[in-house]
């Protein structure tokens, strides 16, 4: 069951850093164990420039050895850590680097654009719940960083990463997520959003209505308290979320004040202050590709690695 058949991934993310583990069963990727700690590594400027603190980075790296204490559980034959948006953008990413290094043992890959979305594509590719395995378009949305993936006949045709991530658009296009949105500061996200999908055009020819995949916490967070709502287990939840849903739970939390959102069942503190413009980026985004829904997956970036470090993919990384 363990060693070479048994391998862990560490996603360091803008927002949250990632845990998981898992078996190559035959071809088949079979998940055995995954945790999440919310870091909030991004988001910090220096000079203009987006900066690694010296706190957040100590949070980071605690975090990490923890996951790697998790995952030592599983007696996996290799463990990576990678890095995405918070860490790739910011200037001070080669002594984040030096720190992961001397503190684990284990160097950070820091993934680029491409490689991020190529690795979302797989991922999802893994999920025996979506309708299609081998060809979808999908979205991730993470903190730093928005994926568009468009997946043809079992490969990536197109993949692109936005910088539309929720930590992002909430610090620089709002006052903070501590204050209910603005009509004005819904007005700049949309058009920013548009702005950026155009210009980079992902997936034209699927703009028909189909439904999108969806990876990413916004997902989660929001069934976890519907379904709480509803008096339903996270699992009895759908993974299919209609986009009118999505709005009418939009427009009862963007009015509220942060510490009032603080107090919603099931909502986490640390993602009360960025959902609104998690729901709102999303219904933009639906918008665009005239989608009345999403199909909501958690096979994400971890899962392509491990599938594509198991030898699943004969396509080049």
């Amino acid at each position: 069951m363990h060693g070479k058949s048994t391998a862990a991934v560490i996603d360091v993310g803008s927002n949250t850093i990632k845990v998981l583990c898992a078996k190559d069963s035959v071809g088949v990727l079979e998940p055995l164990g995954m945790q999440s700690l919310e870091v909030r590594l991004g988001g910090e400027a220096l000079e203009g420039q987006p900066w690694l603190t010296d706190a957040k980075r100590k949070a980071a790296l605690g975090a990490i050895l923890e996951l790697i204490d998790f995952a030592s559980g599983f007696q996996p034959g290799t463990i990576q850590v990678v890095a995405t948006s918070a860490v790739r953008d910011a200037t001070n990413q080669r002594m984040f680097k030096t720190e992961v290094k001397e503190a684990t043992g284990l160097p950070l890959r820091i993934l680029s654009e491409t490689e991020e979305a190529l690795m979302i594509g797989r991922g999802i590719s893994t999920d025996p719940e979506i309708p299609n395995p081998r060809s979808f378009h999908a979205i991730d949305l993470g903190g730093g960083s928005m994926e568009c993936i468009q997946y043809c006949d079992g490969q990536v045709k197109d993949a692109v990463s936005l910088p539309l991530g929720a930590v992002r658009i909430t610090r620089n296009l709002t006052s903070g997520g501590n204050a209910p949105i603005t009509p004005t500061e819904e007005q700049s996200i949309w058009k920013h959003v548009h702005d950026q999908l155009e210009k980079s055009s992902p997936g034209a020819a699927v703009r028909d209505g189909r439904a999108l995949i969806g990876c990413g916490g916004a997902f989660s967070v929001t069934r976890s308290i519907l379904g709480q709502r509803a008096g339903q287990e996270y699992a009895q939840t759908s993974n299919k979320i209609q986009t009118n849903t999505l709005r009418d739970f939009y427009k009862e939390i963007s009015c509220m004040e942060l510490t009032e959102r603080c107090q919603i069942p099931g909502l986490p503190v640390e993602r009360a202050d960025i959902l609104p413009v998690a729901l709102f980026i999303l219904l933009t985004v639906a918008d665009w590709f005239k989608s009345q829904s999403f199909h909501h997956s958690h096979y994400n970036l971890r899962f392509g690695l491990l599938a594509t470090l198991f030898g699943h993919f004969t396509d080049k990384a």
